[in-house]
Order: structure tokens, then sequence, then C-alpha cells
């Protein structure tokens, strides 16, 4: 049966078990934001980078229709699912063994893999939906989707993987 943590605490009787105890739920509670960090991150841009795209579309493609799928669409599968994929593919392989340059070359290369696998699915799909312009504008449509992916995947690195980017995500409260 699992305890809370005062009933945890209040159970300890010898106070250097307790000091250990104490350091160690603090270092966990850190660790646990420093991993949630690049979710984060990454699930909130996605869904700005989704919310720009929508607007163009709905501006100079296709209007107002379908618009509940269209959000559907962008903001829940294509903006929090990216965004998920790559937070969680950033802490399996860079967050605790790159830094600096490496770290952010990788969330490039990560990026490139799952914003452009996605970018070439949502334009598929679109050439059945003709939402987005990808029937009309190919090259539009799939450049703006490897760009925003590529300066996404660097501008995420750098604030995740640098000592000056980590300091403007404190500020912000990341």
């Amino acid at each position: 049966m699992a305890q809370t943590e005062q009933e945890l605490l209040s159970s300890i009787t010898n106070h250097d078990e307790y000091n250990s105890l104490s350091s160690t739920m603090m270092l966990a509670k850190k660790r646990r934001q420093y991993y949630l960090r690049p979710m984060k991150l990454f699930i909130i841009s996605s869904i700005g980078a989704e919310l720009l795209f929508l607007l163009i579309g709905i501006s100079f493609f296709s209007g107002f229709k379908d618009i509940f799928y269209k959000i559907l669409w962008t903001l829940f599968f294509c903006g929090i699912g990216m965004g998920s994929i790559m937070g969680t593919l950033i802490n399996i392989f860079i967050t605790d063994r790159y830094f600096n340059y490496k770290a952010i070359f990788g969330s490039l290369i990560l990026g490139l893999i799952v914003f452009g696998t996605c970018n070439i699915l949502c334009f598929r799909l679109d050439h059945h939906f003709d939402y987005f312009g990808a029937i009309k504008y190919p090259i539009f449509f799939l450049s703006k989707g490897f760009l925003a992916g590529i300066l996404g995947s660097l501008l995420n690195g750098y604030l995740l993987f640098s000592a000056n980017g980590q300091k403007l995500l404190i500020k912000m409260g990341f």
C-alpha cells in the first residue's frame, strides 16, 4: 500500500534518514521538472506552429469549412502528437547524454525525422481533404512544414541544452 509523503516522513525516527529522504525527494522533484521541460516546450511550440498553419489554411485555402476537423487535426493530433513524440525522443536520446552543440544538432536530427515524417503524412492527407493547399501549392505546403521543423528544433534545442537558453526558460517559468 502506498504511503503519502507526510506519512513516510513521519514514520522515520532517525534524523539522518529523515534528511536523506527529504533531500532525495527534493532531488526527484527537480529531476522531474528537468524531464518535463522538453515535453512542455515541444508541445507548446508544436501547437503554436500548428495554430499558425491553421490560420493560414483558413485565411488562404479553405475558409471555415469543416473547422472542427481542422482544429482536431492541427492542434490536437499534430500539435500535441508531434510535441509529445519530440519531447519523449529528446529525453530518451539527448537529455543527460549531450549538451551544447551536440545536443542542439541531435535535436535538429530528431526534428527532421519527426517533423519531416509528419509533414509528408499531412501532405498526403491534405490531398484527400484539400484544407491547407497541398494540391494547388505543394512546394509551399512542404517547405513551410520543413522550415518550421528545422527552426523549431534548433530553437528548442538551444533553449534546452545551452546555458543561456536554460536561463531564459527559467525566467519564462519552464
